[in-house]
């Protein structure tokens, strides 16, 4: 907890929940639970009065370097798979899952009985009071500060009497701190995001699971079978800017394929899909 950086905390009617806000969260978690290696990702949860939203930090990235002119870095490979929007107060959520040129759009009903424990500690300018539940076949332990009273935090987590600063599980497979918090004005449009939503299919979950194993059987012929547009000679690229072409198209089928089977430990396991 000693890399948490939030804003001094004046008083409690500092934060209203008329304020516009973005949490920033380092996320520490094993891509395939089998091994003990660790990837890191930061992750926006911007909160205004009406709803949430929680994203990968590239989708902030992008956008950024489109609105002020300047050229993605050479070899520079963005992360932007997933999004999850909801309502505050409510306990739906849209959680959009980006494969490339397709945007599966999954309606979800995700709520945790948090138990409140007796344990507290100081971190900064805020007394973070311990709460305990287990969700999606995982054991979970947050730390939520109740000088922020927003009951939320990352992911689909929330409900707790205050913002989830801190919150990780009992196989050490993820964990979520609090690095920043930035005050907003309002949410800015990210046009990335903008257009996932647009183009997004809304799916039932048995759809989700099928059009997944759909993907994994052929992600190159899945992605150029979606796309609109393709060139004469067949070559189109990822979102990575991985070329993909007749020479190399089996390779780097091959390659997706064993990373999707490999990379498949969600925070949620009951979103786990068991690829053959």
């Amino acid at each position: 907890m000693r890399r948490i950086v939030l804003i001094a905390i004046t008083g409690i009617s500092f934060w209203t929940k008329a304020q516009t806000q973005r949490f920033i969260y380092d996320v520490v978690y094993k891509k395939d639970a089998a091994t003990d290696l660790l990837s890191k990702e930061n992750f926006h949860l911007d909160i205004d009065s009406k709803s949430t939203m929680y994203y990968q930090r590239d989708f902030f990235v992008a956008d950024s370097l489109i609105n002020n002119n300047i050229p993605f870095p050479k070899g520079v490979k963005l992360n932007t798979s997933s999004i999850v929007y909801h309502n505050i107060g409510d306990d739906h959520y849209d959680e959009y899952d980006l494969m490339e040129n397709t945007v599966l759009k999954l309606q979800t009903q995700e709520s945790q009985q948090w138990k409140l424990e007796n344990e507290s500690k100081k971190v900064k300018d805020l007394t973070l009071q311990k709460a305990t539940t287990t969700f999606g076949r995982r054991n979970w332990t947050a730390w939520f500060a109740k000088e922020i009273p927003l009951q939320e935090g990352p992911y689909v987590f929330h409900g707790l009497p205050g913002l989830i600063i801190e919150l990780y599980d009992d196989k050490k497979n993820y964990k979520f701190e609090l690095v920043k918090s930035v005050k907003l004005e309002k949410i800015p449009n990210n046009q990335f995001i903008g257009m996932a939503k647009q183009m997004s299919v809304p799916v039932t979950w048995e759809k989700y699971k099928s059009t997944k194993l759909a993907y994994y059987e052929s992600p190159v012929n899945f992605i150029k079978n979606a796309m609109s547009t393709s060139n004469s000679d067949g070559q189109f690229f990822l979102n990575d800017g991985t070329k993909v072409n007749h020479t190399n198209m089996r390779e780097i089928n091959e390659r997706m394929k064993q990373a999707i089977k490999r990379y498949n430990n969600p925070v949620n396991l009951d979103q786990k899909i068991q690829y053959p």
